[in-house]
């Protein structure tokens, strides 16, 4: 029993993680800005648009769906791209904030600021999550869920201390049941299937026809039929569909195009038969889901941030 006792507690010192930090920022076309020392654990996630960002001199590459796991002291400099300038949230997380001490909500980005060094607070070292990791998730995803939650909690709530290391625990757990999925290896397809599935990625919003990816691999339409049946438990068509209706969900939870743009975007053209599909696979019409998943109402503003010479 004190054995039992004494292994709870010291999982308890390892395992204090704490929200400190959160928000949603649109950059603007030239906001170029550099933070020289940021000591969180940040989640970076790139809602739309694109652009880069350099952590500690190395150069990364941003686009939707991103979410990088930032280390601990870093130094970032942010490049939008000028035509599509990205929409981001961001979690900062202190991996271990002392039991006990006050929580403070922020997290210093710069050298000469309050809680720079503090010893309450330090990294630690999470398994295959060490230095720059970039991973995927989607707003309709259990983390991106949870970083759309962190964010209005943070910008919205009071603000509650046990709230802010409840809820970075919860983070912690998702983000590494990502990263563990990420590295898991994927069942062994066929290189057939394998060149379809990337055939659809790259194109599902053109609306990719069975016959075209017969030709693709040089085979006959049923054989296609097989090789998705057989590996996929789905039709191709219903396959390209799903493709096309999670990228839907995806820009209608971080977007505010019109609903009949969003169609057009994933390649369901005709309002009525997008609308249609949705409702079918999804349970609610485009609107009514945005309406009560999404995060906005109106266009977010470009936020206010000095803008200094970008680093090259």
């Amino acid at each position: 029993m004190r054995t039992s006792r004494i292994t709870r507690a010291a999982t308890a010192e390892a395992e204090a993680p704490a929200v400190c930090r959160a928000g949603f920022f649109q950059f603007s076309a030239q906001q170029e800005f550099v933070n020289r020392c940021v000591q969180s654990r940040g989640l970076f996630w790139c809602k739309s648009g694109r652009g880069k960002f350099t952590v500690d001199g190395r150069t990364y590459p941003l686009e939707a769906h991103d979410l990088y796991v930032l280390p601990w002291g870093r130094e970032i400099a942010y490049v939008p791209s000028a035509a599509e300038p990205m929409f981001t949230a961001h979690v900062h997380l202190v991996p271990w904030y002392r039991p006990g001490a006050r929580w403070v909500a922020n997290v210093p980005h710069e050298r000469d600021e309050p809680e720079t060094d503090s010893p309450d607070r330090r990294d630690v070292a999470w398994s295959g999550l060490g230095g720059v990791v970039r991973l995927r998730t989607e707003a309709d995803d259990p983390l991106g869920r949870l970083i759309d939650y962190a964010v209005r909690w943070y910008l919205h709530s009071p603000r509650d201390e046990e709230e802010a290391r409840a809820l970075g625990l919860l983070v912690v757990r998702e983000l590494t049941r990502l990263a563990a999925g990420a590295r898991a290896p994927a069942a062994r397809r066929p290189e057939e299937l394998e060149r379809l599935l990337v055939h659809v990625e790259r194109g599902f919003h053109l609306g990719p026809r069975i016959e075209e990816m017969a030709t693709l691999i040089g085979r006959s339409r049923s054989h296609v039929l097989k090789l998705f049946r057989r590996h996929m438990g789905v039709s191709a068509k219903h396959h390209v569909i799903a493709r096309q209706l999670r990228e839907a969900r995806e820009l209608l939870l971080s977007t505010t195009l019109p609903i009949a743009e969003v169609g057009k975007a994933v390649g369901l053209a005709d309002p009525y038969h997008f609308s249609k599909l949705f409702r079918r696979h999804v349970g609610l019409a485009p609107r009514d889901f945005r309406a009560a998943q999404g995060p906005f109402s109106a266009p977010p503003k470009p936020s206010k941030h000095l803008v200094v010479p970008p680093v090259r």
